[in-house]
């Protein structure tokens, strides 16, 4: 079951990493390429991060430790459920965020992902955090 959860989160980061918004060629506004090159950044740093949190929060469960997100807590008792969820809202965002460019509303898009990304960094760090205990206790 491991290697099936590490072969999805690889690929989850694979598509993360080469997610570009897709829209017609339009004529580009002023800045609007350091926008859409923060917004790719964006997009791949989103998908990192939910398969980041995939992995700490199997890891932690594995060894012992609780879901702390009580809406998460049945989800994250099967590994597949976990994956799809996580996917699931990790391509919601960046979607989101691809349809909110494609409207012209650059700044919006940006801020969403950058958001959405500083939430799942704080998720991320406390799993590490969680998981840098787990070690330390033998556990």
């Amino acid at each position: 079951m491991e290697k099936l959860v590490t072969r999805i989160l690889s690929m989850i980061a694979l598509v993360g990493a080469s997610a570009s918004p897709v829209c017609a060629q339009e004529p580009e506004e002023p800045h609007a390429s350091t926008a859409r090159a923060a917004l790719v950044g964006l997009a791949a740093g989103a998908a990192s991060l939910h398969a980041y949190d995939v992995y700490t929060t199997l890891t932690g469960l594995n060894g012992g430790a609780v879901e702390a997100n009580p809406a998460m807590r049945a989800v994250a008792r099967r590994p597949a459920a976990l994956v799809a969820v996580k996917a699931g809202v990790a391509a919601s965002s960046i979607l989101a965020s691809a349809h909110l460019w494609k409207r012209h509303h650059r700044k919006a898009a940006v801020i969403l992902l950058g958001v959405t990304n500083g939430a799942m960094a704080a998720v991320a760090v406390h799993n590490a955090s969680v998981l840098r205990s787990m070690r330390a206790t033998g556990r």
